[in-house]
């Protein structure tokens, strides 16, 4: 298949699922109460640490080592085996760990040792899953890529809609119905794809075992640590004020991950085969070209609607989230946007540098600064004004990790974090905001839609009057065809 073919299915398939979770959301808002939606949020977020914790490091590992263009399969053997003999090895630690936390009664941020059990069966799934779709995309296997990641929303949709709304089950119905979807999803994938009957991780050399402990273990604290550092957040809210508390709090940050986030990670899943090929085929100029790309289509799509979503934040919740949620919601938005633009930045692009130039031990500094500065900020800040004040400790946070990133970054590639094409998609951002800015009370539904597609309208316009390239290259081709068309 053709790489652009490639990248249009797995975009597909990121888009669909990422909307239906973001679908997920708006459901759970409105059959949960605060107190059961912090607790899943809570539980779910603990799971998803301990993935990164455990795991990630190995898929990221994967993802940079497992590509052999010398095999029929694409994947070389011997470094497959030794990967998963690995990730055996510390799955067993894992589960053994997990039987110890709950025998002994050992909670944590106000969740109870009873969710350990899910919290490991959660972590163990979404390993699996991720791993899976990550070897996809390394083969260029999209199409088995769309269906595994399609299915897993779906299912875990329909099934924690039947157990909440049916029966009963609250914040446990949501979680099952995520577990079961990623194991089923898992299971089938791994059944239908002859290379994992190939896979003999009891054969894993010593030399290969060692070669991807080298390369890998620098990446075991700077996962553990961006994880952390993304939740931290919500640990120390249900620290100090409580489930309830982390669900007004989690709400709006979950719109983020299914909108703002969803779209720049979406870039960066697709854009990151190519910048590894383009460093190794290339090397480091073709690599910085591809990531000043990269973030022109970030920020083309991040930035506009961080504004949006910050300027039109009281009709967004009213329209998005249930009743419970829309008052807190809309005094957090701006802020949590915010933070999770800059987050986004410095995951997305920035330790990108890091990654494809090898430099693993780099990778630690972000996501430790920001733990570094979240935390005391954090208290603070909930100490004097309540959940605003976690959120605004979270924006100098993420401030604070991105200037030091962007230091380190152009340190390894000579990377531009400012061009022309950049600042005019900021000033068409700026501009769009202004726009908006006179109706940034407005809560009616449906003037809010219309809202949103007015700004959308402005910013494209803004965008061709600025003539940033990428713009007036569509305008263009779109002329270009109705001129031809026949009359």
């Amino acid at each position: 298949m053709k790489p652009r073919s490639n990248a249009a299915i797995v975009t597909a398939a990121t888009v669909i699922g990422s909307g239906l979770n973001f679908v997920a959301t708006l459901v759970w808002t409105r059959l949960l109460d605060p107190g059961a939606f912090g607790l899943y949020a809570l539980v779910s977020a603990a799971a998803v640490l301990l993935n990164a914790m455990l795991f990630e490091w190995l898929r990221l590992v994967g993802a940079r080592t497992l590509y052999d263009p010398a095999e029929p399969s694409g994947i070389n053997p011997a470094r497959a085996d030794a990967l998963f003999g690995i990730y055996a090895v510390v799955a067993l630690v894992f589960a053994a760990a997990v039987g110890l936390l709950y025998a002994f009664g050992i909670g944590f941020a106000d969740v109870a040792a009873r969710w350990w059990p899910v919290m490991a069966a959660f972590t163990l799934t979404e390993m699996a899953l991720t791993i899976i779709q990550t070897i996809y995309r390394l083969r260029m296997r999209s199409w088995p890529y769309f269906w595994n990641a399609v299915a897993r929303s779906v299912t875990s949709i329909l099934l924690g809609l039947a157990l909440v709304h049916y029966a009963g089950l609250g914040a446990l119905g949501t979680l099952l119905g995520i577990v079961v979807a990623q194991g089923v999803v898992a299971v089938a994938s791994v059944l239908a794809d002859p290379l994992w009957r190939a896979v003999r991780p009891w054969r894993a050399s010593r030399a290969q075992v060692t070669a991807a402990l080298q390369l890998g273990y620098p990446l075991i604290a700077s996962c553990a640590l961006t994880y952390a550092a993304g939740f931290a957040d919500r640990f120390l809210v249900g620290s100090t004020l409580g489930a309830h508390a982390v669900g007004l709090y989690a709400a709006p940050v979950d719109l983020l991950q299914k909108t703002l986030v969803f779209m720049m990670m979406t870039i960066n899943l697709t854009g990151y085969p190519a910048l590894v090929r383009a460093y190794e085929d290339r090397g480091p100029a073709a690599a910085v070209a591809t990531l000043d790309n990269n973030l022109q289509l970030q920020l083309g799509l991040g930035l506009p609607a961080a504004v949006g979503l910050m300027v039109l934040a009281p009709g967004i919740v009213h329209l998005l989230l249930g009743p419970a949620f829309r008052d807190e919601g809309a005094r957090l938005l701006p802020l949590v946007g915010a933070a999770a633009l800059l987050r986004c930045l410095v995951t997305f692009h920035l330790m990108m540098a890091f990654q494809v130039t090898r430099r693993m031990k780099w990778m630690i500094v972000p996501p430790l600064t920001t733990l570094a500065a979240v935390i005391p900020a954090g208290l603070i800040g909930i100490r004097l004004a309540g959940l605003p004040g976690m959120a605004l400790a979270a924006v100098l946070a993420q401030a604070l990790c991105y200037t030091l990133s962007a230091i380190l970054a152009k340190r390894v590639l000579p990377i531009r974090l400012i061009t022309p094409e950049i600042a005019k998609i900021a000033l068409a951002a700026i501009g769009m905001g202004l726009a908006l800015l006179p109706f940034r009370s407005v809560t009616d539904p449906v003037t809010t839609v219309a809202l949103v597609t007015l700004g959308g309208a402005v910013y494209a316009v803004l965008l061709v009057v600025l003539r940033v390239p990428a713009a007036t290259r569509l305008v263009g081709a779109v002329s270009g065809r109705l001129r031809r068309r026949p009359a």
